[in-house]
């Protein structure tokens, strides 16, 4: 009877493709019900098109969340048994030194076409254009209605459905409803690797700026949350790049103490070396105007925001008319140059959801709700936001995985 086992999955992403594929290799009948006109929209966009399908260095210091509950959710697949899954799929993979992996041909349109191909060659039904309205437990398993008013009967239920993040590939946080049906724990939800919105008045005048090796940490009062160092780039409304989505990963961790971000210009000096800099550069370009003060350490741009920031007008000034005061305020922006954080652009700007279903509220062997019996939840829907790097990838398809393997046998 085992053998016979229907399993459902709600949410035909990343998460609810490798949970139907490791339900029907384990022996069970699968039902998958996407919302969208087709499965894993959002995966097409991930890495740029070219798709960082996993990391190799994926643990849980990369994730926000429990840490015991996270190493113990990461130990059931490894970075590497998902490789050796794509392999026995007929994806090659390159792996880059950082630990990031994508497919060979760097395409993400082939994943997808690779993991759409196992899906019809294991039988799994899938049903597009399919919102599940409902999901009631009955007879010892679940009665899963969709608005359209179709109905299903099912021995199991993972809810794969996604977070709130980039609504237009398909999210729209209705698994949150879903989960709270079931007596779950949201914690409060935020978007994440999103860009910041900042309070400045230099931000318009910066607009499409990028500077390479900047150090960026976000402060909730004056407590380090998180940095990361990398490329920033300048905006109308504030900062992104790299090290700034990193950073929005960390929100959650402020509480409703006042955000502040911080950029740090020369991370490999320390204030003292850049304020020995400014006073030589005093003295050696003393007959120079304040518009080329900075020539040669930081982009022109940028290096008239500081000026003017620091109250260091007009530019037009002689070099040696900077006060020691002055030059102590240059170094100072130039090390660790703050901006009050009022926001973030939104869940249409970000790749992934913070908070979610409690990590506590979940077997981490099988993904199996404590709350209700024969009830799997996998990816966003769990609370465990990623860095950038392939690591919320690697979570979709471990516990993609695991609630797939674990829903059929057990």
């Amino acid at each position: 009877m085992e053998g016979n086992r229907k399993v459902l999955v709600i949410g035909g992403g990343v998460s609810g493709m490798a949970a139907a594929l490791a339900a029907s290799k384990a022996g069970a009948h699968v039902t998958m019900l996407e919302r969208m006109d087709r499965v894993g929209k959002k995966l097409l966009a991930t890495g740029n098109g070219r798709c960082n399908l996993e990391n190799r260095n994926a643990d849980a210091g990369h994730y926000t969340g429990s840490s015991s509950k996270l190493n113990a959710v990461l130990q059931n697949v490894s970075p590497q048994q998902v490789l050796t899954w794509f392999e026995e799929l007929g994806l090659l993979c390159d792996t880059q030194p950082d630990g990031r992996v994508y497919p060979y041909c760097y395409q993400a349109s082939m994943v997808l076409d690779v993991l759409r191909l196992a899906l019809e060659r294991q039988n799994v039904s899938v049903e597009c254009g399919c919102e599940v309205q409902t999901v009631v437990p009955q007879n010892g398993g679940f009665s899963v209605t969709s608005q359209d008013g179709r109905n299903w009967q099912t021995d199991r239920v993972i809810l794969a459905a996604g977070g709130k993040a980039s609504p237009s590939h398909g999210t729209n946080g209705s698994a949150f409803s879903l989960a709270r049906s079931f007596g779950h724990t949201v914690t409060p939800l935020y978007p994440c690797l999103v860009p910041l919105r900042c309070k400045s008045e230099v931000f318009p005048g910066l607009k499409g700026l990028r500077t390479d090796n900047c150090r960026a940490g976000l402060y909730a009062d004056e407590k380090l949350l998180k940095e990361d160092t990398g490329e920033v780039l300048f905006t109308e409304y504030g900062v992104s790049g790299i090290p700034v989505l990193q950073l929005s990963t960390a929100l959650g961790l402020a509480g409703q103490r006042p955000i502040t971000l911080q950029l740090d210009f020369f991370p490999h000096m320390e204030e003292t070396a850049v304020r020995n800099l400014l006073v030589q550069r005093r003295k050696s370009l003393a007959d120079q105007t304040l518009e080329n003060f900075l020539l040669g350490l930081i982009a022109k741009k940028l290096a008239y925001a500081v000026l003017k920031s620091r109250g260091c007008a007009p530019l037009s000034r002689k070099a040696d008319t900077l006060s020691d005061a002055e030059l102590n305020s240059i170094a100072a922006a130039l090390k660790g140059w703050r901006f009050p954080v009022v926001g973030t652009q939104g869940w249409d700007a970000a790749q992934v959801t913070g908070g979610g279903v409690s990590l506590q509220e979940i077997d981490p062997r099988t993904c199996e709700s404590l709350r209700q019996r024969g009830l799997y939840l996998t990816g966003e829907v769990l609370d465990a936001a990623g860095e950038c790097g392939g690591f919320n990838l690697h979570w979709a398809w471990c516990t993609g995985l695991t609630a797939g393997r674990s829903s059929a046998i057990k």
